[in-house]
């Protein structure tokens, strides 16, 4: 069958049976095809500019050149969706895996330690490879396009004590731009339903509150929404915001468009609790979770923010947010953030 239409794929890892593995589930999707296989970084590099792939599937633990430092080259060189497939090992720290967002990768994935896990994978990994080829952005791409100043906008006198964020694919790095143009300690409570693959909640919080240095955690149910703390919604439960300010963690509730946790619960629960007192975010991400939610937290009269166009990695979720009506105001990551800081600093005054 010919390449012609179909998303090309590099895989680079230096263990030939995951490589085998890889391929084997890639080639099951018609419209995919691995175009070329590396054993290292440096070689993965090599046949990025050779091959010109669509998307890079690849490990961060690799020899001659590490796939931090792959990353980085392929960037530089010739921008690609990237996708890390690597180990939950304790000799390999899984913050490397999200530090490979701030290189450039795209999304992060656990490798499955067994044939259970690379039968979970057999649908998860080819439909995020199409939808990563679709998208046809990276996160410098993204950063490149969210470089304009941000308006001057006076916030609304209202007292801000919560802030919601939604993201999926490209989320990490975003979340941790917004967040880092926040005050700090953060005065209010912080709560993101980050779409991520179970077991890498707590790398996630960990990484997030290294590079912050913050208070970051996954939500524990029952825990209070405190200001100064920045809770994540774990796998395979809601997070919701009840009205005595605690924190909820729902595993009852079917999971929404096949989300659990979803951005709609999160931000309805505002809704129905402290709906002025918080700020609705959705950042970058496949589909439309958080859309319906931020719609209804804004009707209630909650601040609607949303990711821009030109600094998503993936527009979905903010733009079925905007079509929606529910968004207010669109910025890149860091400049929500400065005016989340304007609101917090100033805008309850």
């Amino acid at each position: 069958m010919s390449d012609e239409g179909r998303t090309r794929v590099l895989v680079v890892d230096d263990s030939p049976t995951v490589r085998s593995l890889v391929r084997r589930l890639l080639h099951r999707d018609p419209g995919l095809v691995v175009v070329g296989e590396a054993a290292d970084g440096a070689r993965g590099v090599e046949l990025v500019t050779a091959l010109q792939p669509d998307v890079v599937v690849m490990d961060i633990e690799m020899p001659v050149l590490d796939g931090l430092a792959a990353i980085e080259q392929i960037a530089s060189r010739r921008p690609t969706p990237i996708l890390v497939l690597t180990a939950r090992e304790p000799q390999h720290p899984a913050t490397r895996a999200f530090e490979a967002t701030r290189c450039g990768a795209v999304e992060v994935l656990p490798k499955p330690a067994d044939p259970e896990g690379w039968r979970q994978l057999e649908q998860a990994l080819p439909r995020l490879v199409r939808e990563l080829a679709a998208a046809g952005r990276t996160p410098r791409d993204a950063a490149a396009g969210g470089e304009a100043p941000a308006p001057a906008i006076r916030p609304a006198a209202r007292r801000l004590r919560f802030i919601a964020v939604a993201a999926s694919t490209g989320g990490p790095e975003a979340v941790l731009r917004l967040l880092s143009a926040l005050p700090s300690p953060v005065p209010a409570a912080v709560l993101v339903v980050q779409h991520i693959a179970s077991g890498f909640e707590e790398n996630l919080a960990g990484w997030l509150a290294g590079k912050l240095s913050a208070d970051v955690a996954v939500a524990r149910n029952g825990e209070r929404a405190a200001p100064g703390r920045v809770r994540l919604a774990p796998p395979g439960a809601h997070l919701l915001l009840a009205p005595d300010e605690t924190v909820r963690l729902d595993r009852d509730t079917p999971p929404r468009a096949g989300h659990r946790p979803s951005a709609d619960e999160l931000f309805r629960s505002c809704a129905r609790t402290f709906p002025t007192e918080t700020a609705g975010v959705i950042l970058t991400g496949m589909g439309a979770d958080g859309a319906e939610g931020l719609a209804e937290l804004r009707r209630h009269g909650g601040l609607a923010l949303a990711q821009d166009g030109a600094s998503s990695v993936v527009f979905g979720m903010p733009r079925v947010a905007a079509a929606k009506g529910a968004v207010e105001v669109a910025l890149p990551p860091a400049q929500l953030g400065a005016l989340l800081a304007q609101y917090l600093e100033g805008g309850g005054r």
